[in-house]
C-alpha cells in the first residue's frame, strides 16, 4: 500500500497558502459533472449515480455499460511544479520547501482514480480500485523558519479510497417518483501530518506511509436518494427535482483501523433540479441543473480533512449540457467560478475533459484553476436519442 500512495502522489498533490485549504474531499468525482459546474445531483443518469444520485440510475436511458474508467486532476500552478515536486521524491522536508517556496500561497492540485464499473438503467456496480487525493502545503518560506519557531512550517494530507459500490434505483408508488440506494464497502488510507520548525532544521524525511500520516481501516455507509418527475411547468419539457441523503452512516473507518484516526466521510443533504430543453439548430437538447450540495449534518469536522464548512456560495452549483451527436459541450459555475467542459461518446471509448475553479478558502476566496480529463475503455453504449418536443407525454414520461 505504502509504496500505490508513493506512486499515485507522484500524480497528485497540492501545495497551499498559509492558512491551510478547505477542500472537499469526494471518494470519487465525475469529470462530466465538472465541466457543468459540478452539478449532477438532478440528473445522475451515468455510473457517478453510485457517487451522487443513486435515483438516477431508474431514469437512466442508455443502455448497458461495462468499462475501466481512468482518471486525472492538476491544477494549473501544479502543472509547473510537478517538475520540481516529483524529482524530490524521497527528500528532506528542508530540502523539499528549499526547491517549492515560490509556490507559497499558490494552491497546488492533483487527483487520480481508477473505476472499473458496470452501469444499465436500475442497476450500477463500481470497484474503486484507487482514488487518491493529495495536499502539500507550505505555510513559511525557509527565510521565516527559525529554530525558535514552533508553529508548523508545512502540512501534508493524503487521502486514498478504495472500495466497491453497488447502486440500485426503482420507480415507488407512481411512475413519477423514484426511489434509489447505494450501498459502499470501502478501505481508506491516509490523513494529514505537519512538519514543524525542528523537522525542518533536521530535514526530516517525508514519508507517505499512512501510519505516518493517520491510519487506515475499513467502512461500510450508504446513500438514499430520491427524484420526482414535473412535466406541466411553463418551461421546458420536463423538470426533475431531487433530494440525496450521501453518507448516512458518516463512516470513521473502524473496522480493522490501524495506526490512528483516518479522515471520517461527511454525511450531506444535497438538494438538485434539473430540466430538458428542446434542441436547436444542431444541438440535440439542452440539459439545465442547479445543485446545493455538501450541506453538512454528522461525520468529519475538521475543514483540512474535508468538512463541509464555507459559505452557501461554496455549496452552489449551475450547469448546462448541449449534446451534439457523439459530442457534447458542458459549461457552469462551480462555488462562483466558471467551468466547462467536453465528452466524446464513441461507444467503447469515452473520453470527457473539463476546467474548474474550486474554492479553497472558508472565510476568504482562493480559487484553485483545474483541468481535468477521463477515459474509459470497455463495452459502451450510444448517446441517448434526442428528447423531442413532439413526444407524447407516455413517452416523456420516465425518461
Amino acid at each position: 500500500m505504502k509504496k500505490l500512495l508513493l506512486c499515485f502522489f507522484s500524480l497528485s498533490f497540492l501545495v497551499a497558502p498559509s492558512f491551510g485549504v478547505q477542500e472537499y474531499y469526494e471518494l470519487s468525482r465525475s469529470v462530466r459533472s465538472l465541466g457543468m459546474g459540478g452539478a449532477f445531483f438532478g440528473l445522475s443518469d451515468d455510473e457517478y449515480a453510485l457517487f451522487s444520485n443513486p435515483a438516477g440510475l431508474s431514469l437512466r436511458r442508455t443502455g448497458s455499460e461495462l468499462m475501466a474508467r481512468i482518471n486525472g486532476q492538476v491544477s494549473s500552478d501544479a502543472i509547473s511544479g510537478l517538475k520540481d515536486f516529483t524529482s524530490l521524491s524521497g527528500s528532506g522536508i528542508q530540502r523539499t520547501l528549499n526547491r517549492l517556496e515560490k509556490y507559497q500561497g499558490q494552491p497546488l492540485y492533483g487527483n487520480a482514480g481508477i473505476l472499473p464499473y458496470y452501469v444499465s438503467k436500475n442497476l450500477a456496480v463500481g470497484l474503486l480500485i484507487i482514488d487518491t487525493k493529495s495536499n502539500f502545503n507550505i505555510s513559511k518560506a525557509s527565510s521565516e523558519i527559525t529554530v525558535a519557531n514552533s508553529t508548523e512550517v508545512a502540512d501534508l494530507t493524503v487521502i486514498n479510497d478504495s472500495g466497491i459500490v453497488v447502486g440500485y434505483a426503482q420507480s415507488v408508488a407512481v411512475p413519477e417518483l423514484h426511489l434509489g440506494g447505494n450501498l459502499k464497502g470501502l478501505f481508506r488510507a491516509g490523513g494529514r501530518k505537519s512538519y514543524s520548525a525542528a523537522e525542518y532544521i533536521k530535514d526530516q524525511l517525508i514519508d507517505f506511509d499512512p501510519k505516518q500520516l493517520g491510519g487506515n481501516g475499513i467502512g461500510i455507509d450508504l446513500d438514499l436518494g430520491a427524484t420526482y418527475e414535473i412535466k406541466n411547468l411553463p418551461f421546458g419539457l420536463f423538470s426533475r427535482a431531487s433530494f440525496v441523503f450521501s453518507n448516512l452512516l458518516a463512516s470513521d473507518f473502524n473496522i480493522s483501523r490501524n495506526y490512528g484516526a483516518v479522515p471520517k466521510l461527511v454525511r450531506t443533504v444535497n438538494l438538485g433540479w434539473y430540466t430538458v430543453f428542446d434542441g436547436f439548430a444542431f444541438v440535440d437538447n439542452l440539459h439545465a441543473l442547479v445543485d446545493i450540495s455538501n450541506i453538512s449534518i454528522g461525520g468529519e469536522n475538521n475543514s483540512e480533512l474535508g468538512s463541509r464548512t464555507g459559505p452557501f456560495l461554496k455549496k452552489l452549483h449551475l450547469g448546462v449540457e448541449l449534446p451534439i451527436g457523439l459530442f457534447s459541450l458542458r459549461a457552469g459555475l462551480n462555488q462562483g467560478y466558471l467551468t466547462a467542459g467536453f465528452g466524446l461518446n464513441l461507444n467503447g471509448i469515452r473520453l470527457d475533459a473539463a476546467t474548474y475553479g474550486e474554492e479553497n478558502g472558508e472565510t476568504t476566496k482562493l480559487q484553485s484553476r483545474r483541468y481535468a480529463v477521463t477515459v474509459a475503455l470497455g463495452l459502451g453504449s450510444p448517446p441517448a436519442s434526442p428528447i423531442s418536443a413532439i413526444l407524447d407525454e407516455k413517452k416523456v414520461g420516465p425518461i
